[in-house]
């Protein structure tokens, strides 16, 4: 084969310097289809097991409660001393359009008190969720001038947490949960759009 010598590799022929740029072209192409980003309008998705989970494998996990109906899911209760709080919800899906729906509901001494929303509605624009990178998981809602906060501790007690806007804020700690981290709680959150990233 004839070529042009070239001063750093004079063995290599014009053939083989161009197979080994087309070569490098590739490398770098793939490079960059790696580590680029996404783009900033995609947004991550959970995992599989998220997506997949069912009702009928996780159910084990949610514990009833007297103020969710036997046709609901506990997603996340709290008892202390007389007091009973918890976040029901329909099996499926709660995303706008379906029927779907999230209340909270607390009574004390057997008489219910709250209930949040007073309708069964899908939890967007009532309710977020977050889950935070140590494993605990909230539930927040703003009631009249009040935020609460549905906390589920991975390693610890859950609480409610009721902030007032003109007070200090009251912390009813009760046993511990952790329902909020269960991968079907996790998927209902993420398709009933209250999922904050």
């Amino acid at each position: 084969m004839s070529g042009i010598s070239d001063p750093l590799f004079p063995h290599w022929t014009t053939t083989a310097r161009s197979a080994l740029k087309s070569s490098a072209l590739l490398l770098c192409a793939a490079l960059l289809a790696v580590i680029t980003p996404p783009a900033a309008s995609q947004e991550p998705t959970p995992g599989s097991l998220i997506r997949s989970a069912t009702w009928e494998d996780h159910s084990q996990y949610y514990p009833p409660s007297p103020l969710c109906e036997s046709d609901e899911v506990t997603l996340w209760s709290c008892q202390a001393d007389d007091q009973e709080h918890a976040l029901c919800s329909s099996r499926g899906s709660a995303r706008v359009g379906d029927h779907g729906y999230m209340q909270y509901r607390a009574s004390r001494g057997g008489s219910t008190m709250v209930v949040h929303p007073e309708e069964k509605r899908p939890p967007a624009g009532v309710f977020a969720f977050m889950a935070s990178s140590n494993g605990d998981a909230a539930v927040e809602f703003m009631r009249g001038e009040s935020r609460y906060t549905l906390v589920d501790a991975l390693r610890g007690d859950s609480a409610v947490v009721v902030e007032p806007s003109d007070g200090p804020a009251t912390r009813i700690a009760c046993g511990s949960n952790q329902t909020l981290q269960v991968n079907y709680t996790l998927r209902l959150m993420y398709e009933s759009g209250i999922w904050e990233r």
